[in-house]
């Protein structure tokens, strides 16, 4: 997607320059859509919503929501199922990206 705009200047395509933007769009969509979701599935089994949508705002941080999104999404599934989730080497590595709801405060202090 975000190579679409320069190969379209390239190309002499009309517009070209501005193609890019397809794939940043689409990526921030679909991630608020899963964000959705993953909220959707905590607070139908009475959990608190793990994820804030104003991570999304911030460019560079869609990478950060995207491992919260995928750790809570997995714990929420082994919940389900009745199982302990097993430890999570990425957790251990980046504790933010494991942490209840997550504050700006929070994320500076650590």
């Amino acid at each position: 997607g975000l190579a679409l705009g320069p190969l379209a200047a390239l190309l002499g395509m009309p517009g070209g320059a501005s193609w890019g933007l397809v794939g940043f769009v689409w990526i921030y969509f679909t991630q608020y859509l899963l964000y959705e979701r993953v909220n959707e599935l905590f607070e139908a089994r009475g959990l608190p919503p793990p994820l804030h949508v104003w991570w999304l705002i911030f460019p560079g941080f869609n990478l950060l929501i995207g491992l919260r999104q995928v750790h809570f999404l997995s714990e929420f599934w082994y919940k389900e199922r009745g199982e302990q989730a097993p430890g999570d080497p990425v957790v251990k590595f980046f504790p933010f990206i494991g942490a209840d709801r997550y504050t700006w405060r929070e994320f500076l202090r650590r």
